[in-house]
């Protein structure tokens, strides 16, 4: 079973944006001398495309974006061809295939320079915090996403080494993605931003604030310098978000960004980590014991759902998979065992002395393939899905009687049945 999910094309009225962006003079750094003509003519899969320079879009120290129109949405992002570095990009997200990972579609060189089309996001994260009202739920849902493409670009052995607001994009459905992997790197092929002979000064270090203090200092980086970046990043939204709206205030926001921002790297969080803290809960508030309930067998559609006891398996056309609550300790997760009877903890942590809080719906599982996971690792499509599920057959489930001893279901309610 597949869960990724796939990229729909969009063959509707259409924006090319095209950017190139200027950094610095070393090897991995893009170049301002990229050729934005007034037409640009290709060929993409057998058909002439015709694209035409309306209007800048855009200038800055970082680059210039150029509107072109034509009839398929994408955005186009233009670099030199001097040294490696678009070669280099392009192999890499080639290589990427995430939900929450920008997809390119094609790629071109022209005129000396280099040329990757990427799916279009008309808003940045950024710009959204900006111009719109979110509420804190709605930032959950985002930054959980990029947690998910974290995690699975540490499994690929990618750093970003660039999250920031600006480089994470979000539709009207708040499918977020990350963009720009012009300093990405591969963790066994680390690429210093700065230099250890010359790291930045305590004077300038506001100019890169997003940047981890390893990357500062010109050290390798690793996988936790992302998680510092996006700690950084979730602080900043999150604090406008607050200010905004105080009720919405909980110490889960300040205990998950302490964590994620910590100076020490072994006191600082993994990816792996981060997912199962309380912050995120309010996405799983849709789980319930399945205990509670008599068994039951529902067909709808193409959907079969069979409830036995403290498992549930869900069946469709284009997936099998069965959820497990916490009551079912036969079927265990390692990496949820530890998180659990041991907690995320170091003596250099500055935050807390008793470890890393963990979700209290930590001990959810699903099974796929014969493995157990912990439901906390499905992306957000999925766990979208299984929420409309869940939810669209509630009220056919059946309490189970009257308690008449009690025991400790997954959840911590105390619960009893009828033999």
């Amino acid at each position: 079973m597949n869960l990724s999910a796939s990229v729909c094309s969009i063959d509707i009225y259409t924006s090319f944006i095209i950017c190139g962006v200027l950094l610095s003079k070393t090897r991995y750094i893009y170049s301002l001398d990229v050729n934005f003509p007034n037409e640009i003519e290709l060929e993409i899969n057998n058909s002439n495309k015709l694209l035409k320079k309306r209007n800048q879009l855009g200038k800055g120290t970082y680059g210039h974006v150029y509107h072109y129109t034509e009839r398929i949405e994408m955005a186009i992002k233009g670099q030199s061809l001097d040294g490696q570095c678009f070669e280099e990009e392009l192999e890499l997200c080639q290589k990427l295939s995430h939900p929450n990972i920008i997809h390119v579609l094609f790629s071109f060189k022209m005129n000396k320079s280099g040329y990757i089309a990427f799916e279009y996001f008309p808003r940045t994260l950024f710009s959204i915090l900006n111009e719109e009202k979110i509420c804190l739920r709605d930032l959950k849902i985002i930054f959980k996403q990029l947690l998910d493409a974290l995690l699975y670009l540490e499994g690929e052995g990618v750093i970003h080494n660039d999250i920031k607001l600006d480089n994470v994009v979000v539709d009207s459905d708040l499918n977020a993605k990350l963009i720009d992997f012009g300093l990405a790197c591969y963790v066994n092929r680390p690429r210093r931003i700065f230099s250890p002979q010359n790291p930045v000064s305590e004077e300038r270090k506001n100019l890169f604030p997003y940047f981890s203090p390893e990357v500062l200092k010109g050290l390798d980086q690793g996988f936790k310098s992302d998680i510092y970046s996006w700690g950084f990043m979730l602080r900043n939204a999150a604090s406008g978000i607050l200010f905004i709206n105080p009720g919405d205030f909980h110490t889960d926001v300040t205990d998950i960004c302490d964590h994620a921002l910590q100076v020490d790297l072994d006191a600082r969080p993994s990816v792996d980590e981060l997912i199962f803290h309380p912050f995120f809960d309010e996405i799983y508030e849709f789980l319930f014991c399945f205990n509670d309930y008599e068994d039951i067998k529902i067909t709808s559609g193409d959907i079969y759902i069979e409830k036995i006891g403290s498992k549930i398996f869900l069946k469709g056309n284009e997936f099998e998979i069965a959820l497990y609550c916490g009551c079912d300790y036969e079927k265990t997760d390692e990496s949820v065992t530890r998180l659990l009877n041991m907690g995320i903890h170091s003596e250099k942590c500055t935050v807390c002395r008793t470890g890393l809080r963990v979700s209290k719906y930590a001990r959810f599982k699903f099974e796929l393939s014969g493995e157990i996971f912990p439901l906390h690792l499905f992306k957000m499509k999925e766990l979208k899905r299984i929420k409309d599920y869940l939810l669209g057959i509630r009220n056919h489930f059946v309490l189970k009687r009257k308690p008449f001893y009690t025991l400790n279901c997954c959840c911590n309610y105390k619960l009893g049945f009828y033999e």
